[in-house]
């Protein structure tokens, strides 16, 4: 087929009169749609005026309009002719100005199909057509079998594939025959168990990938398939040593093929790059057993309307991971190290409905929006920083609060299987495709040490998920993916509002590792947001810190709508010093990221760099601990044996933001006893993250006194024991 005939005059389907429009090509589509392998039918009466190169091919097309096709006949001589030709994956059509694989996937979409005529000529004459397409049944030409195997690092002349621990190694394979829909492992499910030197073993899942390529297209950010699909195998090795691996591929009806790997010889120190759990202090998280407190902010969207609508801030335009890559290199080189980013329809969802741009509909998955999240995490991880990752937002299952459920796919009024928001949370379809989802994602990602950790929800209260139903469906979902996801992220959900709201059934679920919550407030009621944040632990009736799980608040700032400037202001810039000495996992992540990026507000997120820099807030002992100030002041500590981390604040401006006044003369007094001896004191500016004074002093013992040094608005300071 003339493939530098690239534009296309579209006529009438079934049988009909059709006028050549050559040397453009001129197409005949079937009106019947067929998923799946489909028989193509036409016939045609060719008129004795036609040309003389006159050639006739057949394509197929999907919903986003990929076109592959394949020749049938160079020349047509005037008279009758029929064709019939059976389209299935194993025919060899060939893309039509783009780089999609033609496989089973791509013709389980029901796009159009039909025939094509050209020729180099000029010609206007008129041609009989009748174009039909009917289903296909097609025999299995062949048994079942791995076709392209890779293995990068193979080493054919020790046996051995080489692998380096702590790097990712992508094998792949093409099991044949691919199932129509190769997202689902109950019609084929490939994993690869691989058996470590001390005879542990790690089973690794495989995913089904179509290579895809971005694009910078200015205003957007372009996704455009670059190759053929195939499975792979992503599996970061943390030990060195040799390993065995088998990979074992099975069929719906019983059909299975195992394969032993060559050995794979891991070289290289033991690493461990993924956030943890703390083992001795399950307040707080470490890496590789150092500790960790991560700064950030909430980049849940690369856009927001509520910010552009509430606060003036500019929409940025949906570039997807480039506005992550761009977001990622500022917040870094301000010092943060961490963020929160949702999989939301509208961002990074890999599931939605098919007829929105780039999704497929249940069941199978965006992979635009795949190759987005891959790039996202990678972007993440060269700069250091990792991505609270967000599985499901609120408004997919709420009929009430940002209503996506009136357009979930799953919703049976968008031919869905479920009526009601709560079915999400309780009917066994809907567990099956989430579970498939699960299985995806930890195949795909869950090697990449950018990944902090799973939250399974944002704002599960506004969802339609209620009583004992959310609680087992939560003690359900954190098993699972501990079950899919051989690097044991650690596992959460989140609440909205703030701390009181808290459904502790659900928080105390084993499998939930930590504790997500919003701490909005109303600034015109009174209260500021170190208090709500300290409160948020150690409050004795409801502070989170009986669950003994370590709690970040993910979404803050002022209110969660329109505010003003001066709370924002004031929230952001508290926000990170009241969480650690409020002993949070991490800094409390401010939601209005286009103010602060647009603003240049990047500093507090330095400060609490610089202050933090070589703190360990862990320790049996360790606790938060107020402070009595001779002044109306705000002052918290964190206290471990022989270190005092503490930070003041001036309650008049934190609630509001009004003008702070110069605070002079005051003292605070650390009231449990503190043992004589001579101890070393430092005055931060928690603007500025920069030491402003220091001293020894000599303590007799007893309750500790420090004179506070002038400041406004807020200040931190350091003390320790002088050995």
């Amino acid at each position: 087929m003339r493939r530098w005939l690239p534009f296309l005059a579209l006529a009438a389907a079934g049988a009909a009169e059709i006028e050549l429009r050559a040397p453009l090509a001129t197409t005949v589509e079937a009106a019947q749609r067929v998923a799946g392998a489909r028989q193509v039918t036409v016939a045609l009466t060719v008129p004795d005026d036609a040309p003389a190169d006159l050639g006739l091919g057949v394509f197929a097309r999907d919903r986003d309009g990929r076109w592959w096709q394949k020749t049938l006949v160079e020349r047509l001589a005037p008279g009758e002719h029929r064709f019939s030709v059976v389209i299935d994956p194993e025919d060899g059509l060939e893309p039509l100005a783009h780089r999609a694989g033609f496989d089973a996937a791509a013709l389980a979409e029901g796009g159009g199909s039909g025939v094509c005529l050209w020729s180099a000529s000029a010609s206007r004459a008129r041609l009989q057509v009748d174009c039909r397409v009917e289903p296909a049944a097609v025999p299995l030409r062949a048994g079942t079998r791995l076709d392209r195997l890779e293995l990068p690092g193979f080493d054919p002349a020790a046996g051995v594939v080489r692998l380096r621990t702590g790097e990712r190694w992508e094998a792949s394979f093409l099991p044949v025959p691919l199932p129509a829909n190769p997202y689902d492992p109950e019609l084929l499910a490939c994993d690869l168990l691989i058996t470590a030197p001390d005879g542990a073993t790690l089973p690794v899942a495989a995913f089904w990938n179509e290579p895809q390529r971005l694009i910078d297209a200015g205003d957007r950010e372009q996704a455009e398939p670059d190759g053929t699909g195939r499975f792979q195998v992503r599996w970061r090795p943390l030990r060195p040593g040799r390993h065995r691996a088998e990979l074992t591929v099975r069929w719906r009806g019983g059909a299975e093929l195992r394969w032993t790997l060559p050995p794979l010889e891991v070289e290289g120190a033991a690493v461990d790059p993924f956030v943890r759990i703390d083992r001795n202090d399950r307040r707080f998280v470490a890496v590789d057993g150092r500790f960790w407190w991560p700064v950030g902010l909430n980049l849940h969207s690369p856009f927001d309307k509520r910010s552009h609508d509430s606060h003036g801030t500019v929409l940025t335009p949906s570039r997807h991971s480039l506005v992550y890559r761009d977001m990622f290199a500022r917040l870094a080189a301000a010092g943060g190290d961490a963020c929160e980013i949702w999989m939301a329809a509208w961002n990074l969802a890999l599931e939605w409905r098919a007829d929105w741009p780039g999704y497929r509909g249940l069941g199978r998955y965006s992979q635009g929006n795949a190759a987005r999240l891959d790039a996202v995490l990678d972007h993440a991880w060269a700069q250091g920083i990792r991505v609270n990752l967000v599985i499901n937002n609120h408004g997919q299952a709420s009929a009430n609060a940002d209503r996506e459920w009136r357009i979930n796919p799953w919703n049976e009024d968008n031919g869905g299987p479920l009526d009601d928001p709560a079915d999400v949370f309780a009917d066994p379809e809907a567990a099956a495709g989430q579970e498939r989802l699960r299985r995806y994602l930890a195949a795909r990602v869950a090697d990449h040490p950018a990944v902090l950790g799973w939250k399974m929800w944002s704002e599960i209260n506004l969802t339609a998920a209620r009583g004992p139903a959310a609680v087992a469906w939560h003690a359900r979902a954190a098993a699972r993916w501990k079950a899919v996801d051989p690097y044991d992220h650690p596992v959460t959900t989140h609440w909205s509002g703030d701390y009181k709201v808290v459904d502790v059934r659900i928080a105390a679920v084993s499998g939930i590792d930590y504790v997500c919550i919003d701490a909005y407030r109303q600034p015109d009621r009174g209260g500021f947001l170190a208090e709500l944040l300290a409160a948020s632990t150690v409050d004795p009736a409801r502070g989170l810190s009986r669950l003994g799980k370590p709690v970040l608040a993910t979404e803050h700032g002022a209110t969660s709508g329109a505010s003003a400037e001066g709370a924002r202001d004031a929230d952001h810039r508290t926000a990170a010093f009241a969480a650690f000495v409020s002993g949070h996992l991490g800094a409390a992540m401010i939601w209005w990221w286009e103010w602060v990026d647009q603003g240049g507000r990047w500093a507090p997120y330095g400060a609490i760099r610089r202050f933090i820099a070589g703190e360990d807030l862990r320790g049996a002992d360790a606790r938060s601990a107020p402070l009595a100030v001779d002044a109306p002041l705000w002052a918290r500590a964190w206290v471990r044996p022989g270190r005092l981390l503490g930070y003041v604040v001036d309650p008049r401006w934190a609630g509001t933001g009004a003008s702070a006044a110069r605070i002079t003369g005051a003292q605070l007094t650390v009231g449990d006893p503190v043992a004589p001896g001579r101890l070393h004191v430092q005055w931060w500016d928690a603007d500025a993250g920069t030491v402003v004074g220091e001293r020894d002093l000599d303590h007799p013992g007893g309750a500790l006194r420090l004179e506070l040094p002038p400041f406004a608005a807020h200040c931190a300071f350091k003390a320790w024991r002088v050995r």
